[in-house]
């Protein structure tokens, strides 16, 4: 690498005012005269080159600040489509689960081992929960770092992505707290809950968990039967939903990828 080495400006001020009193010595006025329009134009270029090279810095630290934010990004949706493709498969085969479970409900509960499996295929199905790999993008919004991408359809590409995040986000936490009041309303109009793998070892005797605790799950007519068909349906929707969401994401963290794989070429 070339090193560039620019004399100090103290020591240039020095050497200019030398010649200036040589020349001013030996009455030399015109040549003096010359000097100093020369000297002023030394000065300027200086200063002009000195510009252009912290610009061209500048510039460069820019371009390769903006590379690494893109790189970061390309790795968080890459991740990103990762689970998303992993949290609709198991959705899919968690669907399965809740059609076994509604089979097995209309069959009859035969055991407190039955219901336990139910409550288990119960508690994944109420567990959705949305979080996207943004931390990037955030750091980038609150440091003012996205004027960095200089690609402005790639940077519209981007913000438009995570706007669909906030909004896919929004959307799953209203569907989520509607599917919250249903399992809410379920746990207090049943005691199905007992069966709840994080709470049932504490029911020690026969007395305190028998049969009696889920025989509404074997009353069709028992409103606690409808509640709990009801609040099953709900992890059903969520589910649903979650996964058309998913799908559409993935669809455009892939343009996205795309776009970054090409400015990064």
């Amino acid at each position: 690498m070339v090193m560039i080495q620019i004399a100090k400006p103290q020591n240039m001020i020095k050497f200019f005012r030398h010649i200036r009193q040589q020349l001013l010595t030996e009455n030399r006025f015109s040549k003096y005269l010359l000097y100093a329009i020369g000297e002023i134009v030394l000065v300027v270029l200086g200063i002009l080159i000195a510009l252009s090279v912290n610009n061209w810095n500048q510039e460069n630290n820019d371009r390769r600040a903006g590379e690494d934010y893109l790189f970061r990004i390309h790795r968080d949706l890459v991740q990103d489509t990762i689970n998303f493709r992993r949290i609709i498969h198991n959705n899919n085969h968690l669907r399965e689960d809740i059609k076994q479970l509604l089979v097995t409900l209309y069959d009859g509960v035969d055991s407190i081992e039955e219901a336990q499996y139910m409550s288990a295929i119960y508690d994944k199905a109420l567990d959705q929960v949305f979080s996207p790999n943004d931390n990037t993008y955030k750091g980038m919004i609150s440091s003012g770092a996205l004027g960095l991408i200089k690609n402005p359809e790639l940077k519209e590409e981007i913000v438009d992505l995570y706007s669909e995040y906030d909004q896919k986000r929004a959307l799953l936490s209203a569907i989520g707290a509607w599917m919250v009041n249903v399992a809410t309303n379920e746990t207090n109009e049943t005691d199905f809950i007992k069966f709840n793998r994080s709470v049932a070892d504490i029911f020690t005797t026969q007395e305190m968990l028998n049969e009696n605790d889920y025989s509404f799950l074997n009353n069709k007519e028992d409103p606690g039967f409808k509640i709990f068909v009801r609040a099953i349906s709900a992890t059903a929707f969520n589910q649903k939903a979650s996964n058309t969401y998913y799908l559409e994401l993935i669809s455009r963290c892939e343009a996205v990828l795309k776009l970054i794989d090409e400015e990064l070429k």
